[in-house]
């Protein structure tokens, strides 16, 4: 039988984080080459804006990766399913991430949408990495 471990679920969070994080600075700077200058409000009206510091989308992809892995650990623990409520949990946050990316005054639609991809980005690594590689054969 194939369960969820804590020793394997913590070395595949790792991994998939820093996988998301590479990914996301290659994906920021990918844009960025297509012109996108990721213009970001500096006040709540919008008029004043600065370009995004190219270490905000890794930090957000460490952050997420973290967070996901100490979750996923705490439902192996307490959880019956621990796969099925991380990835309904999972897509819950995805989607509630969406309201953040779009929810920014001032930002152009552009800007939104491909920041939308690094959350999406994040979100299929992160996730992914866990369900998949965080399981191992376990002796009942």
């Amino acid at each position: 039988m194939r369960g969820y471990t804590l020793r394997r679920l913590v070395r595949a969070g790792l991994l998939a984080t820093v996988i998301a994080i590479v990914a996301n600075f290659i994906y920021f700077e990918a844009t960025r080459a297509t012109g996108e200058a990721y213009r970001l409000p500096l006040d709540a009206s919008g008029s004043q804006s600065a370009p995004m510091p190219v270490l905000l989308p890794m930090l957000g992809a460490l952050a997420i990766g973290l967070l996901a892995t100490l979750f996923f650990g705490l439902l192996i623990r307490f959880a019956r399913k621990p796969g099925l409520v991380f990835l309904s949990v999972a897509i819950t946050a995805l989607i509630l991430s969406f309201g953040g990316s779009f929810g920014i005054p001032g930002a152009g639609l552009r800007t939104k949408l491909f920041l939308s991809g690094m959350n999406v980005l994040t979100a299929v690594i992160v996730g992914g990495g866990l369900l998949l590689f965080g399981r191992e054969k376990v002796e009942k």
